[in-house]
Formats: structure tokens, sequence, C-alpha cells
């Protein structure tokens, strides 16, 4: 426990808190539309996209920043412990406050009557599958160029294109698997549980890569990083 205390205190506050943060905002949203006279409706649906939307990114962006922001990666490889062993606790510790806050988030959305998205058993696929791959994208793209700036912007902007170039991705078969928000966007299109167990096993791809650059050595030792 004294590992996991110190792994904490190490990660800081700012982490966890972010996916809290997003269902702040989502729920500020809600309160704003429920407050322009919008229905019930709509205001479950604002709800169901922070879910769906602005977790996942936020999640994502705060293990980019765990990633290429280290500045001490060099110095274990003068200790017992391994980064990479390091990295793994501090996202799980990231990962387990964001489960707990969707979790929990989702049962207050039932207790009140304003869940409008799949049933309880597959409702961890709105949120679980995108958090796991926007994450590994950021985590690899982190690991691969040492640059906050890119392991950042890359899962941002491809977040932002499927918002903004929907068709592009759901008109294709082979695409739609990548698209993060079937449920609020698409309705749960009948094959969408299947499609969001392929992007979750879409995952391991980029851990597998991302545990490959952790065994090199020569990855951890300071350049000039964006």
């Amino acid at each position: 426990m004294e590992i996991w205390r110190h792994e904490a205190s190490r990660l800081g506050w700012v982490a966890p808190a972010a996916p809290a943060l997003a269902i702040l905002l989502t729920v500020a949203g809600a309160l704003l539309v429920g407050g322009n006279g919008a229905g019930r409706t709509q205001v479950s649906g604002v709800l169901l996209t922070g879910l769906e939307a602005l977790l996942p990114l936020a999640v994502a962006l705060v293990a980019a920043s765990v990633v290429a922001a280290e500045r001490a990666r060099e110095l274990h490889l003068s200790l017992p412990t391994r980064y990479a062993t390091v990295l793994g606790r501090r996202l799980v510790l990231l990962g387990g406050a964001t489960a707990v806050i969707a979790v929990a988030f989702s049962v207050v959305l039932w207790s009140a009557d304003l869940w409008t998205g799949p049933s309880p058993l597959t409702s961890p696929l709105v949120w679980a599958p995108p958090v796991l791959w926007l994450t590994g994208l950021a985590i690899f793209v982190g690991l691969l160029t040492r640059s906050l700036l890119l392991a950042t912007t890359v899962p941002a902007g491809l977040w932002l294109a499927q918002q903004i170039f929907a068709p592009a991705f759901t008109t294709h078969d082979w695409l739609r698997p990548f698209y993060l928000f079937p449920v609020t966007r698409l309705d749960a299109y009948p094959g969408w549980v299947t499609d969001r167990l392929l992007l979750a096993a879409a995952t391991l791809p980029l851990a597998a890569g991302a545990v490959a650059l952790l065994r090199r050595p020569e990855r951890l030792l300071t350049e000039e990083e964006v």
C-alpha cells in the first residue's frame, strides 16, 4: 500500500481530478441546456455525451501528460524498479479513478431516470473502449515522440475530426469500429457492441508498441523534448 500511496502522491491530484472535471462540465452543460427550455430527452443526451465523448478525451490528455511530461525518466535507469512498472502503477490509478467516476455517474443517471443509453449490461461500453483506445494512442505517441504537444494533439485532433467528419468514419465498414461516438451520434446502431469490442481490442497493438518502447533504455534519456 505504501508504494501505491507514493505513486498517488507523484501522480498528483490533477490527473485523477480530470475525469471528475469532465463530468462536472457535462452536468453544467446539461443544466445550461435545461435552463434554456430544453426537454428531458435533450438534457439526457447531453449527459450521455459527456460520458461517451468528454470523459475519454479528458483521460487521454491527462495520460499524455503523465507520460510525456515526466522529467526524471533517466533516473530509473539506476533504480531497481523499472520506469515501465512505475508508469503502469500511475496509469492503473488513473484508470481506477476513471472507472469509479464513470460507474457512479451512470448509476446516478439511471437512478434519476436520465439514462438514454443502452442496457445496464452494456453501459460500460459507452465509455470504457474509447477511454482505453484514446489513452493508448496518447501514451504510444508520447513514448514514441517524447513530445507532450504531439501526445495531446494527435488524440485530440482525431477526436475533433470524428466530431466534424463523422460520415467519413461511419460509412465505411472498416472504419466504423474506430468511431468513438456510436451511442450519442448514431443511436447505438445494430452491431455497435461488436464494434466497441473491436475498438477495445485495437488498444492491444498500441499497448504492445508502448511496452516495446519502454524496453529501450535510450528512450528514457532526456534530449530536447517539445
